[in-house]
């Protein structure tokens, strides 16, 4: 099942629940958000406006190696955004065994984190507040021994950015395989439990 969503910056995301806690017994659950694929038009566009200014200005009899510089940082930023491109985001929950996130780029290549379950102590949406807006995000609290709390939270979907309507859904789904006798009532009562972290993620915005 796919559902459409928005991410916080009002672009089209993709929701999909490979594994539903129902079919497996409240064992497991993987979800799948996939954001849009690289938009060539722009770069179309912004490739042809150079052309042009560029034959006006004469570059290419006056100063040709200005030109070719120029061409070069362009397709080195082309490349870059490409290699960085992430167009999925799976999360995988198995009881008894851990949490795997995974990040899949548009060239292929993927990035895998793996919690241990004795580490993972619940999931929760939380709330981070910049000076433009108040934005939530899905994380996950685990142990952590060099903490001074014994607590570490780990942000999760930080590339798709999905709004809270598409993380209430992943979160439902997780809490039926962390806490599955337990979900129901939490559900009704927290579905958005959300924590206060000030300046938290500000930065990456």
């Amino acid at each position: 099942m796919q559902l459409t969503f928005t991410d916080i910056h009002g672009d089209k995301i993709y929701f999909e629940e490979h594994l539903k806690p129902k079919e497996c017994n409240g064992k497991s659950a993987e979800i799948s958000v996939s954001s849009g694929r690289i938009q060539f038009l722009p770069w179309l566009c912004y490739t042809s406006i150079l052309t042009i200014l560029s034959f006006i200005a004469q570059l290419h009899t006056l100063h040709p190696v200005w030109l070719g510089i120029a061409v070069i940082i362009q397709l080195i930023m082309f490349m870059y955004r490409v290699h960085h491109k992430v167009i999925r985001e799976t999360l995988l929950v198995v009881a008894g065994l851990g949490v795997q996130t995974t990040i899949t780029f548009y060239t292929g290549r993927q990035h895998t984190r793996f919690i241990l379950w004795s580490d993972v102590i619940d999931i929760i949406i939380a709330e981070t507040i910049t000076m433009q807006q108040v934005l939530f995000y899905l994380a996950l609290l685990v142990r952590a021994e060099k903490s001074r709390d014994n607590v570490k939270l780990l942000p999760l979907f930080m590339n798709t950015w999905p709004r809270l309507a598409c993380l209430q859904q992943i979160y439902s789904a997780c809490q039926e395989v962390l806490f599955p006798d337990k979900s129901k009532l939490k559900r009704k009562n927290s579905i958005c439990m959300c924590i206060c972290v000030r300046g938290y993620l500000g930065n990456k915005i």
